[in-house]
């Protein structure tokens, strides 16, 4: 077994703006494992705010993995999780390619194709309305709006005027709102958008918040930041209040990890959605035909490849909402 490492550096074509951080550029490493004559590939793109370790750690520690790749099985748990979700991805695309199948179909998938929604950031109210006209030109059914700026109200207005009638709206408060504003506003959503409100995500900062205020929360709700890690998953999961769950595989340590926790999720009645981590074309690759695998009639949170400057990415690019795979 051959682990090859390269160095990548990613600019995106606009910046993402939320109520926490603004993201340019996307930094790290990308894998090749080689065994057989066959490759897998895999990537290890360390998310600024989310991750605990930098593009420097990780390289370092694919450089100790190099040196004994196959000694990387007995020992996985003792890297960043980061480095466990490329490596995961590079071992599983690798057996997957040594059968001629294609990945969602080895992880047990039976489609091709995943939903996934558009993502509307922040910026000027003129940025704001040309990225919603846009994912309404380009066929999305289903938007996810940033949240959590001194406008809210009046974006929520604005949103309301430019979708269609069929259109499902996500609203992804990025924990910032307190526990007064998190009833407000999701009232007055509710009243612009009815049952066109799928869920509002991460109304407020922490998960003791949520318990306090989610019985006022007149719509489902969604966890992101608030479940980061397996612990928190578990937790939201026995307090039973909330509908999904957001899952970023390279956050949990990729395709095995996020496959036993979808398996724990369906089983309490919460729905797993996939998300992007804003990854480059070997790791969006990788969570998208783990998302058609694991929740083929779930909108997914993986349609990010057009903010990618890498002509990679351009299969990736949903057409109206919609990824096709290929093998």
């Amino acid at each position: 077994m051959i682990l090859e490492v390269f160095d990548i550096d990613l600019p995106m074509r606009e910046a993402l703006i939320t109520s926490q951080q603004r993201l340019s550029r996307r930094s790290g490493q990308e894998l090749h494992l080689t065994d057989q004559g066959v490759t897998g590939k895999g990537e290890v793109l360390p998310l600024p705010f989310w991750s605990k370790v930098t593009d420097l750690e990780t390289k370092e520690e694919l450089k100790e993995i190099q040196s004994n790749p196959e000694e990387y099985l007995m020992s996985a748990q003792s890297f960043s999780l980061e480095v466990q979700a490329g490596m995961s991805s590079a071992l599983w695309a690798q057996k997957a390619a040594l059968l001629d199948e294609p990945l969602w179909s080895f992880l047990g998938g039976t489609s091709d194709q995943l939903f996934v929604n558009a993502l509307i950031g922040g910026g000027t109210e003129a940025e704001f309305r040309n990225s919603l006209e846009k994912a309404m030109n380009n066929g999305y059914g289903t938007i996810k709006v940033k949240m959590g700026f001194p406008e809210d109200q009046r974006r929520l207005k604005i949103v309301s005027e430019l979708i269609r009638s069929e259109t499902k709206v996500r609203l992804d408060a990025n924990c910032s709102w307190t526990l007064r504003e998190a009833v407000e506003i999701t009232r007055e959503a509710t009243k612009l958008f009815r049952d066109q409100l799928e869920y509002v995500e991460d109304p407020v900062s922490t998960i003791d918040q949520l318990h306090q205020v989610r019985a006022d929360l007149p719509v489902a709700v969604a966890t992101d930041a608030l479940t980061p890690d397996v612990e928190a998953i578990e937790q939201v999961i026995s307090m039973g209040e909330v509908n999904h769950v957001i899952l970023k595989p390279l956050l949990l340590g990729g395709i095995d990890s996020v496959l036993a926790l979808s398996k724990v999720l369906r089983s309490a009645g919460v729905t797993p959605v996939i998300s992007s981590s804003f990854d480059g074309p070997a790791g969006l690759t990788s969570w998208c035909h783990l998302a058609a695998a694991i929740g083929p009639n779930t909108t997914h949170g993986l349609g990010t490849a057009a903010l990618i400057d890498d002509m990679r990415m351009k299969p990736l690019i949903p057409r109206d909402g919609v990824i096709k795979l290929s093998s």
